[in-house]
């Protein structure tokens, strides 16, 4: 298995990339929402990948941290969801918006990614619900309570806290136990205040 490609990235299109390593090409299956993140061609890049070996393909699926590749692997656990499925799911929403679905049991959020049927989505929630909350720390009683759909400023704060050094397990938390008003909160800045207090 090839965990991870470090390289200079050679080619860059709509849903893959090139990585060149001492003159060799790998080309690397990518989420569409990560092409903003990835730097100009000709620059180093290591990225974490997710080999799928079939009778007639040998394909790699590369992605920007371990999360996000750690995401990919349950996702392909669930029957019927393939590499093709799971790249959609995470090419049409953000990784923090994923897992907060999956652990609510919101297959509706999940069903709006292009491709992504509601009984998929359904499965996905249903196999993965209770692995992915554990891998998170979520207690069960928290699962219907968790974070409001993180979008808007709640994922501004969560990427912000990342940049920061903390993992998206760390932001999420920091920011449900701030005990901020989402409703009340005037702007990103607020949450990740009150988020970074949590943290201490």
């Amino acid at each position: 298995m090839i965990y991870h490609l470090s390289g200079k990235l050679s080619n860059k299109e709509k849903n893959f990339i090139v990585i060149d390593i001492n003159g060799i090409g790998y080309q690397v299956n990518i989420p569409i929402n990560i092409e903003e993140r990835l730097p100009q061609i000709g620059k180093e890049l290591k990225i974490f990948t997710y080999q799928v070996i079939k009778e007639d393909s040998n394909a790699l699926y590369g992605f920007l941290t371990k999360d996000e590749r750690r995401l990919f692997a349950m996702l392909i656990t669930v029957s019927g969801v393939g590499p093709k499925a799971a790249l959609s799911v995470m090419s049409g929403l953000a990784i923090e918006t994923i897992t907060s679905a999956i652990v609510k049991g919101n297959a509706e959020i999940l069903s709006s990614a292009p491709g992504v049927g509601k009984k998929t989505a359904q499965k996905i929630c249903i196999e993965l619900k209770e692995k992915l909350a554990k891998s998170l720390g979520v207690k069960p009683s928290e699962m219907q309570q968790a974070l409001p759909e993180e979008k808007g400023m709640v994922n501004d704060a969560i990427q912000a806290l990342m940049t920061l050094g903390y993992t998206p397990k760390e932001a999420r938390d920091a920011i449900f136990n701030s005990g901020i008003d989402f409703d009340q909160a005037k702007n990103v800045e607020q949450i990740i205040k009150a988020s970074l207090k949590a943290l201490v």
